[in-house]
């Protein structure tokens, strides 16, 4: 599955796409490169599902076609036209390229856009990542490693062929890691799928992962490849990490966003120390916005919570440590290893 040539190539191609499913189920699970322009919305798909099994498919048809019909059925179609005026090349589909891409896809020839259904809709293509998971080449992983706050995400966007899985997830992989809502699970998937797709015979960098990220799993094939993959560890002095993390959490956040999230790590703190930094925190939120307020409690919760945690999982993963060193040394090193292996690529 993982080698359907057709799909390959729209999505390496990166074809824009149109779902026309409801946006409850486009929510749930999205395709990379596409855009929601539903047929239904939530409402009108529940009662077109209801019509179905209470009456069949002629009584169902004929309701959706009462529900969409006259100025909101022309507003439909302008927005389908509108996009492919912009993306002529752009695919529609629905869930398994029935009725309701048939249906957008007739309407709009009526308008002189000639456009078929992508065969076997989102199913399809769920099944072709799922595939890229399960079954497809994992490129040759390198991933950095490092305390909290050492400058591992930001050091990541220094190599063009990298791969950013808390991006993709929507979270900053920490108890205090959240940035809004994630990507429901078969959406988070099917991007790193998708990733897998366009990286192949290319060495992916990534950041040292835990098997889950905020809420979403790393599906467990990548994840062991990841964990087995070598490992480079970034040098950073306390200074500096309480520095980073200062200005790439703090300033964006306020106090209560630190002390609800202390309330989850209770039971591994104590709840003595959970208190004196909640009163730490709140008494640096009070001053003006300027690290030497705030460097106390951060670095309380470095040394108490996070570098004992990372001390265990680097002593798990020593054997896998290929080298240790600052930003510069390390973008050294890794650079030295992707020259190596396109080097022996074109020889061979």
């Amino acid at each position: 599955m993982w080698k359907d040539e057709e799909l390959s190539s729209l999505f390496l191609k990166k074809i824009p796409l149109i779902d026309v499913r409801a946006p409850i189920e486009f929510q749930d699970s999205s395709i990379p490169n596409s855009i929601n322009l539903p047929l239904l919305d939530d409402e009108q798909r529940a009662r077109i599902g209801t019509c179905y099994k209470q009456h069949g498919q002629e009584e169902a048809i004929k309701l959706g076609h009462e529900l969409i019909s006259g100025d909101l059925k022309e507003k439909k179609i302008n927005q389908w036209i509108e996009y492919l005026k912009k993306h002529s090349e752009a695919e529609i589909y629905c869930f398994r390229g029935g009725l309701r891409s048939q249906i957008t896809c007739e309407w709009l020839r009526e308008k002189g856009f000639h456009k078929y259904p992508l065969r076997g809709g989102h199913k399809r293509i769920r099944n072709f990542f799922l595939s890229w998971l399960n079954d497809g080449p994992i490129p040759q992983l390198i991933r950095i490693g490092g305390p909290t706050g050492s400058g591992k995400t930001e050091l990541l966007q220094f190599f063009s062929h990298h791969l950013d899985l808390e991006k993709l997830a929507h979270h900053k992989g920490s108890a205090f890691g959240s940035c809004g809502p994630q990507p429901s699970q078969i959406s988070f998937e099917n991007h790193l799928a998708l990733h897998l797709l366009e990286s192949q015979n290319k060495i992916i960098i990534l950041e040292d992962e835990s098997a889950t990220i905020g809420q979403r799993v790393i599906p467990k094939r990548f994840f062991s490849a990841l964990r087995s993959s070598p490992l480079v560890i970034l040098e950073t002095s306390k200074e500096e990490r309480i520095k980073n993390i200062f200005n790439g959490y703090v300033q964006n956040n306020r106090a209560e966003f630190f002390v609800n999230n202390l309330q989850r790590i209770q039971k591994k703190l104590g709840k003595t120390k959970v208190n004196s930094l909640i009163e730490n925190i709140e008494w640096a939120f009070s001053k003006p916005m300027n690290i030497i307020h705030h460097e106390g409690w951060i670095s309380v919760l470095l040394s108490d919570y996070y570098d004992p945690l990372y001390l265990k999982d680097l002593r798990n993963n020593k054997e896998k440590i290929v080298f240790q060193g600052d930003e510069e040394g390390v973008k050294e090193f890794i650079n030295s290893q992707i020259l190596s292996s396109f080097t022996q690529r074109t020889q061979n």
